[in-house]
């Protein structure tokens, strides 16, 4: 019924005419016996099938851009991997434009083809994903891929001999943000420039973007 008000609210007709949306955009997204779960309430469905009856929602009046805010959260690695599947093929087959929004690095690198690392509310880093993931250019980034374990991690030595990365302090509230870069407080490699003025989100190279005022050493700190 949700996907039903949705369809009529934006596009007008008639209740059966939306109810048959409705089936056809649950059927699309692989929900079995469609017409029965169209009239089901949430709670009698599991997790994997809300977050396939979410993206039907958002599809259902067929958007030129898909916002997905934390689509795989609260799933488990299997479903999460068909939620993403779906999301692709949805894209391919309908030219839908998606913006995802996620925490999971191993989601970004899977599904995306250009990246905007966020921090306080501001773009600090933006870049196709190979690059991102190969030659960041911004402290926050690199932070972030530090502090992801890896197999080789674990391989270097006795257990216990290595620490996992992390990125120091905390986040700063939006109200009380640092007078420069809202990074410095956390970053290695600032400075009394870094705490006094905030750096330009400048192209550092062809195509990727960055804010910092060490951007190449920030990029020689992983090489």
């Amino acid at each position: 019924y949700q996907i039903a008000e949705t369809v009529r609210r934006h596009d007008g007709g008639t209740r059966p005419h939306a109810m048959r949306r409705a089936v056809e955009m649950l059927d699309l997204v692989g929900i079995p016996e469609a017409a029965r779960r169209a009239r089901e309430y949430p709670h009698q469905l599991s997790g994997g099938m809300r977050q396939r009856a979410m993206i039907a929602m958002a599809l259902s009046c067929e958007p030129k851009v898909l916002i997905a805010d934390e689509p795989t959260t609260a799933l488990d690695v299997t479903i999460q991997a068909q939620v993403l599947d779906l999301i692709r093929e949805l894209q391919g087959r309908l030219g839908t434009a998606v913006i995802l929004i996620t925490h999971d690095l191993g989601v970004i690198a899977e599904t995306a083809h250009r990246v905007v690392v966020m921090y306080a509310g501001r773009k600090v880093e933006e870049t196709d994903v190979t690059t991102l993931f190969d030659a960041p250019r911004h402290p926050y980034t690199r932070g972030l891929l530090a502090s992801v374990p890896t197999l080789d991690a674990l391989r270097d030595g006795p257990a216990g001999e290595r620490r996992l990365a992390e990125i120091r302090g905390v986040v700063p509230k939006l109200t009380g943000l640092p007078e420069g870069c809202a990074f410095a407080p956390r970053c290695p490699l600032a400075d009394a420039r870094c705490a006094s003025s905030r750096p330009a989100f400048e192209e550092q190279r062809p195509g990727h973007w960055a804010a910092c005022w060490h951007a190449d050493a920030a990029l020689e700190a992983g090489s």
